[in-house]
């Protein structure tokens, strides 16, 4: 039996952009094409929605956006928020207090804008990568911090990220998800959230069935998304994990 697809969620960086973290005008005109078709596209990201609304309005996606690996669904056309789950105020003060502890980077989503202590070559290397500036308060994060946090990212170094998530699931174990995004991206999000969650969620409020879903991704938290989906497909630069969740493997970027 042919299945019906009736949404497709994308991931943004390395799968949907090119190596050059762009939207290339054959991508664009296809998902135009395919939204013509009558077919939902959902960008799905690590992202916030600053960094998502310039690809979402050039592209003209017809359906909610998942963000901050599924901490969020944003319909952008209504400017509405439809789903949202962030770590507590005290949680994401611990986490914040141990990776200052550790003398590890990482910057803070309160919901609008991202912040962190001081602007360093890994702040502006990232401002460069998703095209919004960081806004540095000059003392700890873990003082200055107030409320609920979507998202926390620890940038660290290949040969040290893995230890620091270890050390992070030891101290904080079932109270929070840490994920990698990119070799040097720890994500950190409440507990029970990623884009697999946040898919199912927003496939169940359109009313369609997971089953004619189709995922793509590249990242370790792709690979939740992959999963969920009717037809999961990994990119040719996908780590692992992705490529053994998925049923068909695409072309890199």
């Amino acid at each position: 039996m042919t299945r019906m697809i009736q949404l497709i969620a994308t991931d943004l960086d390395g799968t949907l952009l090119n190596a050059e973290s762009d939207l290339s005008p054959r991508t664009e005109e296809a998902l135009k094409r395919i939204m013509t078709a009558g077919v939902g596209v959902a960008l799905s990201s690590g992202r916030m929605v600053e960094a998502m609304l310039p690809f979402a309005e050039r592209i003209g996606v017809n359906a909610p956006m998942i963000l901050y690996n599924g901490a969020l669904l944003y319909d952008h056309r209504t400017r509405e928020t439809l789903y949202e789950n962030a770590l507590p105020e005290a949680l994401s003060r611990q986490i914040a207090e141990l990776l200052e502890e550790m003398g590890v980077y990482f910057q803070i989503y309160p919901g609008r804008g991202y912040y962190c202590r001081e602007i360093t070559s890994d702040t502006r290397a990232y401002e460069s990568f998703i095209h919004v500036p960081c806004e540095p308060v000059h003392q700890p994060l873990s003082t200055w911090m107030r409320g609920s946090m979507l998202k926390m990212l620890a940038i660290v170094e290949v040969g040290l990220i893995d230890r620091v998530r270890e050390r992070l699931q030891e101290l904080f174990p079932g109270k929070a998800t840490f994920m990698k995004s990119h070799p040097t991206y720890l994500e950190i999000v409440a507990q029970g959230i990623d884009k697999g969650v946040a898919l199912r969620a927003l496939a169940g409020r359109l009313g369609i069935p997971i089953e004619n879903v189709m995922a793509f991704g590249d990242g370790g938290n792709d690979e939740s998304m992959i999963e969920a989906a009717g037809v999961g497909v990994a990119m040719e630069n996908a780590t692992e994990g992705c490529k053994r969740a998925a049923k068909l493997i695409a072309p890199a970027h």
